[in-house]
């Protein structure tokens, strides 16, 4: 891993203080989202129009302006771009309902479904047969499909007032992700001050993208633009943990601290980090069901046994194994059965790993 050592602690406020902070700090006026416009020591409600059903009714993104008392940057934060990632919507109703505008400095903006109509289908995209597009694969977005259209409606708001957004994930209601933060490198931010930003959520398996696998998703296009993004993915699968919902909505939390947006608690304990640089997807050559024999957290190598088909008739009919080079187990498809190219598990490759405090 090409990871030269972090700052320190002590060189936080310098690292965190760029240009484009200090313009998202600096905003004049309230911020504007659709319906909802911000005021000093309060949360608004509001809605975001992007798009309308066939009736005319309007589809719109429900939102959350809650603004401090000071001035202070600008978080984005929203979830459901896959409709069926429920986890995500509701870390963010816990966090929104947990802060205290008046002890705040700049703004949280909460978009609690980043895709209604997937949403409202319940499947991870949006079912029109004229739409059928990921939003992961969407952005900027332009006048064309749905999906397409919401993108370019986020695409526009973040640019004009963000200083940071945060994407919630989760593995949709038949995959379990162990919890990672993705972020992509870009010549727009410091590499250092990108890696001391991700370590701020306090969860420790950051994926460290240097590829741009993601070239149409928001957080590679928000970075290009010089916003520092994250992609937050923790569990999946049904029911819905708690724990996974405090998780995700702790780690917001820890970052709003570190940005400034919350104020400073005492320092929680240092946390080893372990980075990964890519990952593979491992799908299956014979239909039937699946049987894991990993976790989401495993380390695996080369060869690792990953788990099984048994066809109908309870035979093994294939045995899934780990390719070479990868070290990690990101996530593992919950969903009993799988036909022939079954999306059954990520793993994480380029793995290392960095103490306490480093």
């Amino acid at each position: 891993m090409r990871v030269s050592r972090l700052l320190c602690a002590a060189c936080l406020p310098g690292l965190l203080a760029s240009p484009r902070d200090s313009r998202a700090a600096e905003a004049a006026g309230p911020i504007r989202i659709g319906t909802a416009t911000g005021i000093a020591g309060r949360a608004v409600r509001g809605a975001l129009a992007v798009a309308e059903d066939p009736d005319g009714s309007p589809i719109s993104l429900p939102v959350a302006v809650v603004t401090g008392t000071r001035p202070g940057p600008v978080v984005w934060v929203d979830a459901a771009a896959h409709g069926d990632e429920y986890g995500g919507p509701r870390a963010l109703q816990e966090l929104v309902k947990s802060l205290d505008p008046a002890a705040m400095s700049g703004t949280l903006v909460a978009v609690f479904l980043a895709n209604p109509p997937a949403f409202r289908g319940l499947q991870r995209v949006n079912p029109s047969l004229d739409d059928l597009a990921d939003m992961g694969d969407a952005f900027p977005g332009r006048p064309r499909f749905a999906t397409e259209r919401i993108a370019a409606v986020l695409t526009e708001n973040v640019k004009r007032v963000a200083g940071y957004f945060i994407d919630l994930h989760t593995g949709g209601d038949r995959f379990r992700q162990h919890p990672f933060v993705f972020y992509t490198l870009t010549p727009a931010i410091p590499d250092a001050r990108y890696d001391e930003l991700a370590r701020g959520f306090g969860v420790p398996t950051l994926w460290r993208d240097t590829n741009r696998i993601f070239p149409n998703d928001a957080v590679t296009t928000f970075a290009a633009a010089g916003i520092p993004a994250f992609l937050l993915e923790v569990g999946g699968g049904q029911p819905l943990d708690a724990a996974d919902v405090r998780l995700q909505a702790g780690a917001v939390r820890n970052f709003l601290r570190r940005v400034g947006v919350l104020p400073n608690q005492a320092a929680p304990p240092p946390v080893a980090h372990v980075l990964v640089t890519g990952y593979r997807i491992v799908t299956n050559s014979r239909g039937g069901f699946f049987e894991a024999s990993v976790h989401p957290g495993d380390r695996v190598r080369g060869g690792s046994v990953l788990g099984r088909i048994d066809d109908v008739y309870g035979d093994t009919v294939e045995t899934l194994t780990a390719p070479a080079g990868t070290d990690i187990v990101l996530g593992v498809s919950t969903y009993p059965a799988a036909p022939t190219g079954g999306w059954l598990l990520e793993l994480g490759t380029g793995l290392s790993e960095s103490p306490p405090g480093q």
